[in-house]
C-alpha cells in the first residue's frame, strides 16, 4: 500500500476515534469538539481553493471563518454536535445523489463507467449488472443517510456517534466485499478479469477524467 494512502487512513481513523471520544463528553470537551468538527470543512475549502488556482483566496477566507467563528463561539461550543451531524449525513446524502443520478436516462450508470474503464466495454450482461450495482450502492448511501438523521434526531448522541465514527466505515467496506461477491455470482464468466482492487484504481481514474464518461450503453 502507498505510504501516503496508509498514513491518511491512519489519520482519518484515529480522528474519528478523537471524535466518538469527544461526543460522549460534549460539554466537557467543548472546544476540542469545535476544532475537530470545523476541520475537515476548512481542509476541504482549503484543497478547493488550491486545486482551481484561487490561492490568492485562501487567506481572505480564512479571515472571514475566523471572525465567523468568533461571532458564534457561545453557540459552536453547544451545538458542535450538528456540524459534525451535517458532515455525516451531507456526505451520505450526496454519495447516494452521485449513483443514483447516473440512473437518469441519457445516463451510464456510474457502475457501468467504472466497468467500461476497467473492461474496456460493456456486454449486454454486465450493462444489466452495473445498473442493478448503482441502484444497490444509491440504496445503501440513502439507508446510511436516514439511519444517521433518525439516530441523531431521536437517540441518544453517543449512540449515533457510535453509528457515525465507528461503523459507517466498516459497513461501507462490507457493503464493498459483498457487492463485490455479488458480481463474481452473477457473472461467472467474467470471474477471472475481476480483481477486487481494480475497482479503487478505476475510480480514482475516473476522478481524474475531466469529464467522465456519463453517457452511453444503458
Amino acid at each position: 500500500m502507498n505510504f501516503k494512502v496508509l498514513l491518511v487512513a491512519l489519520l482519518f481513523g484515529a480522528y474519528l476515534l478523537v471524535s466518538h471520544w469527544v461526543l460522549a463528553d460534549p460539554v466537557q470537551h467543548a472546544q476540542l469538539g469545535v476544532a475537530l468538527a470545523l476541520a475537515p470543512p476548512l481542509i476541504a475549502l482549503v484543497l478547493f481553493c488550491l486545486a482551481s488556482g484561487w490561492h490568492r483566496l485562501i487567506a481572505p477566507l480564512m479571515a472571514g471563518v475566523v471572525v465567523l467563528i468568533w461571532q458564534t463561539s457561545a453557540w459552536l461550543s453547544t451545538h458542535f454536535s450538528w456540524l459534525y451531524f451535517l458532515q455525516d449525513a451531507g456526505t451520505q446524502l450526496c454519495l447516494a445523489l452521485m449513483f443514483g443520478r447516473t440512473l437518469l436516462a441519457g445516463q451510464r450508470p456510474l457502475c457501468g463507467q467504472i466497468a467500461a474503464l476497467i473492461h474496456g466495454g460493456l456486454d449486454a450482461a454486465l450493462a444489466r449488472y452495473t445498473r442493478r450495482a448503482t441502484k444497490a450502492w444509491t440504496g445503501f448511501f440513502l439507508a446510511m443517510f436516514t439511519v444517521s438523521s433518525l439516530l441523531f434526531l431521536f437517540a441518544p448522541l453517543t449512540a449515533w456517534s457510535a453509528f457515525s465514527n465507528l461503523l459507517v466505515l466498516p459497513l461501507t467496506g462490507l457493503m464493498f466485499v459483498a457487492e463485490y461477491a455479488v458480481r463474481l455470482h452473477c457473472l461467472p464468466q467474467r470471474r477471472s478479469e475481476m480483481r477486487f482492487t481494480d475497482t479503487f484504481r478505476a475510480y480514482s481514474a475516473l476522478q481524474r477524467s475531466p469529464a467522465g464518461d456519463t453517457t452511453g450503453e444503458r
